[in-house]
C-alpha cells in the first residue's frame, strides 16, 4: 500500500474528535478538497487509532456544527460481520484480500476484517475481525487506509500513487509509478532545487469545472540513505529524522523543515512522468500520446476498474487528466541524484529553460 504504516502510531495533539453524538459513538469530521468525511466508532481505542492515522494526512478535523458529511465511515469491533454477496464472484486484489463488487455493492475482506459500501454511497461500514491477524498493527493500518479510499472515491476523490511538484514557472508535474520507481527521489531533489511540492508518494485526484486537480495527502517524506545524502539533507540540523519501522532502509522526515515555504496543497497537473529507475548515468524521456498516457494511468489505478460503483466517474477523471497533461516515460538515471541537474534536465525536456 502507498502509505507508510507507522504513521498510525504518531500522535498529533491538534487532532481530536469534532463532537460526540447522542449515541455512544465517537464522531470525527474531516475536511479534504472541499469534501467532508465523518468517522464513527463506539470503540475509544479505534477512535484514537484512526485519529493518529489521519494525522499523517493533509486532512483537517472540523467541527460538525451545520455540516453534513459527504460520506461516513462506521467502524465496528463487536457487531457480527456480514457475509459476502452470494451472487457476485470474488476476485483477488494485488495488495491482498478478496473483493466482491458490482454497480451497487462493494464488499472487501482481508485478514478477517470486512469493508462494505452499499447502494446509497453515503456510508462505508468497517468490521474489524477478532483474530490476532486482524488486530496486528499493519493489518489495522491497511484496513483504515482501504476504508478511507473507498469513502473518498464515493465523494469524487481518487487516490493516485504519485509524487507532485510545481516548477518555478508554474508547471505542475505528477511523477507516477509503483514503489521503487524514483518518485520520492525526484520530489526531494526538485524541492531541494527550489520547486514546490505536494507529496512524495500519494495524491488525490478530483475534477472541478472540467479541470483535474491533484491534492496532497501524505505529509511525511521517506527516502533511502542514498537519496537523503544526495539531496544534501544531512547538512540541515533542523530536520528531525526517524527510521521507517516497516522499511529500515528509509529515513522519514517532515518536508516543511527541509524545504520551508515550498509546500502547496493542490495543483492543476500539466505534465505526467511515468517513472522507472535504470542503471545508466543519463536519464531519458520519451513523449507519450493521449492513448498511451490513459492506458498507463488505468494500469496504475486498478480501482478505476475494480470498484464498479465508482468506476465510470473515476475513469472520466483519468480521461480528463490524460487530455489535460502531457505524458512522458522517464527512465531515471544517476544524473537525477543531483538536485540542480534534476531541475535543469526536466526544464530542458519541457522546453522551459
Amino acid at each position: 500500500m502507498p502509505f507508510e504504516l507507522e504513521t498510525v502510531f504518531e500522535s498529533d495533539p491538534s487532532v481530536g474528535p469534532a463532537g460526540y453524538s447522542e449515541r455512544p459513538v465517537f464522531a470525527t469530521l474531516y475536511a479534504v478538497a472541499g469534501r467532508f468525511v465523518c468517522i464513527e466508532t463506539s470503540d475509544s481505542e479505534i477512535n484514537e487509532l484512526v485519529m493518529r492515522y489521519f494525522a499523517g494526512w493533509h486532512v483537517a478535523p472540523v467541527r460538525a456544527d451545520g455540516i453534513t458529511a459527504n460520506v461516513t465511515i462506521g467502524v465496528h469491533t463487536s457487531d457480527a460481520q456480514p457475509t459476502p454477496p452470494p451472487d457476485l464472484p470474488p476476485f483477488e486484489v494485488a495488495e491482498g484480500g478478496l473483493c466482491w463488487t458490482d454497480g451497487q455493492i462493494y464488499f472487501f475482506e482481508d485478514r478477517g476484517s470486512t469493508i462494505l459500501a452499499g447502494d446509497g454511497n453515503s456510508r462505508v461500514e468497517v468490521w474489524i475481525g477478532d483474530g490476532a491477524e486482524s488486530r496486528e498493527r499493519s493489518a489495522l493500518a491497511r484496513l483504515i487506509f482501504n476504508a478511507a479510499m473507498v469513502a473518498m472515491r464515493r465523494c469524487g476523490l481518487y487516490e493516485l500513487h504519485a509524487a507532485g511538484v510545481v516548477s518555478p514557472s508554474e508547471e505542475s508535474v505528477l511523477v507516477i509509478g509503483p514503489s521503487g520507481s524514483g518518485k520520492s527521489n525526484l520530489a526531494a531533489q526538485l524541492a531541494a532545487a527550489g520547486w514546490r511540492y505536494l507529496s512524495d508518494d500519494t495524491l488525490l485526484l478530483f475534477s472541478r469545472s472540467g479541470i483535474v486537480h491533484a491534492h496532497a495527502l501524505r505529509k511525511m517524506f521517506a527516502l533511502t540513505d542514498e537519496i537523503f545524502s544526495a539531496a544534501r539533507l544531512t547538512e540541515s540540523h533542523s530536520i528531525e529524522i526517524s527510521i521507517v519501522p516497516f522499511d529500515p532502509l528509509k529515513k522519514r522526515f517532515e518536508p516543511s523543515s527541509a524545504f520551508p515555504g515550498r509546500f502547496t496543497l493542490s495543483c492543476k497537473p500539466t505534465r505526467i512522468l511515468f517513472s522507472r529507475i535504470e542503471n545508466g548515468a543519463a536519464s531519458r524521456m520519451e513523449s507519450l500520446n493521449r492513448a498511451e498516457t490513459m492506458a498507463r494511468l488505468i494500469r496504475l489505478c486498478p480501482w478505476a476498474c475494480y470498484d464498479k460503483a465508482t468506476a465510470v466517474a473515476h475513469l472520466e477523471v483519468l480521461g480528463q487528466l490524460a487530455r489535460q497533461a502531457q505524458g512522458f516515460e522517464l527512465r531515471a538515471g544517476a544524473d537525477l541524484l543531483d538536485s540542480e541537474q534534476a531541475s535543469e534536465y526536466l526544464l530542458s525536456q519541457f522546453n522551459l529553460n
